[in-house]
């Protein structure tokens, strides 16, 4: 009989919080994993993504643990147990993930851009490389700057005109246009094939840095273009298992993706029929 405890890596963070919260409500034994483990918690240590004994530690509680469902929320993670993503599957453990290339293109903003752009997904105006000048004729001001691989909001940067920009342009960053329009998170569960069994538009009604960052607060609302340039999305990449995309409109109200997570994402309680899918997919298995 296959294990019905299910493991939450990065437990500790927003995401990760999320699933295991509403993994135990619905009477699943949980284990929750994270690299920071607070003393006197239940919780897992694994080593952080960057370790080199990161998957050697994550398969050993696996098996020690007898884990029958996978779900990694820390998007470092996520290049690592793609590669393995088999391999765990073989261990009759479920993780619904997608492909090692998909994670790849998805965790990479710049590769996320040029992927979406040669199939006519719209996307904001956008520049990676070390040219000022290159940048200044492809982008417009107001422009943002973000790391190319990151989490979440960290290290985005709002440039008002050429002034602001930085005197070197790195080329692991990426300069976008910043859309003045609403700004949505989109929560979706990829089918293999390249079909949606879940989808859920949430508005972003608080920023954390006024007009951008994390969200503070959302709402779901009814979006049909939004939803389906999400799904659009999902099938051109090829993505699997719980996907979180921003999506914001512009001045011309046409929607445009910012950027792709190939996990779940912080908001998900307001979205839980992807966590829904997750116990569907994963009970299907059993």
């Amino acid at each position: 009989m296959k294990s019905l405890v299910a493991m939450v890596t990065g437990a500790g963070g927003p995401a990760g919080r999320a699933v295991s919260e509403y993994f135990i409500e619905s009477g699943i034994a949980v284990m929750r994993a994270d690299m920071n483990v607070i003393a006197g918690s239940d919780f897992t240590r694994l080593p952080a993504a960057a370790d080199q004994e990161f998957i050697q530690a994550l398969e050993q509680e696996l098996n020690r643990s007898q884990i029958g469902l996978l779900v990694p929320t820390v998007t470092e993670e996520l290049p690592k147990i793609a590669i393995c993503r088999e391999a765990i599957r073989r261990r009759d453990c479920a993780v619904f993930l997608s492909e090692s290339e998909a994670v790849l293109t998805a965790n990479d903003k710049w590769l996320t851009v040029l992927a979406l752009s040669r199939q006519g997904i719209s996307i904001p105006r956008s520049y990676s490389g070390s040219s000022k000048e290159a940048l200044v004729a492809d982008v417009p001001f107001p422009m943002l700057s973000k790391p190319r691989c990151s989490r979440g909001a960290r290290g985005i940067e709002l440039h008002a005109h050429e002034g602001e920009l930085p005197s070197v342009l790195s080329e692991t960053r990426i300069f976008q246009e910043f859309l003045d329009g609403d700004e949505y998170d989109v929560n979706l569960f990829g089918e293999p094939g390249g079909s949606c069994s879940a989808c859920v538009v949430l508005k972003k009604t608080t920023l954390k840095n006024g007009i951008i960052g994390n969200a503070l607060s959302v709402q779901r609302v009814y979006e049909p273009d939004v939803a389906e340039l999400a799904r659009s999305a999902v099938s051109t990449l090829g993505l699997e298992g719980p996907i979180d995309i921003d999506i914001r409109r512009g001045s011309d109200g046409s929607p445009r993706i910012l950027e792709i997570n190939a996990r779940v994402g912080a908001n998900v309680r307001a979205a839980e029929e992807v966590l829904t899918a997750i116990l569907a997919n994963w009970r299907s298995q059993l």
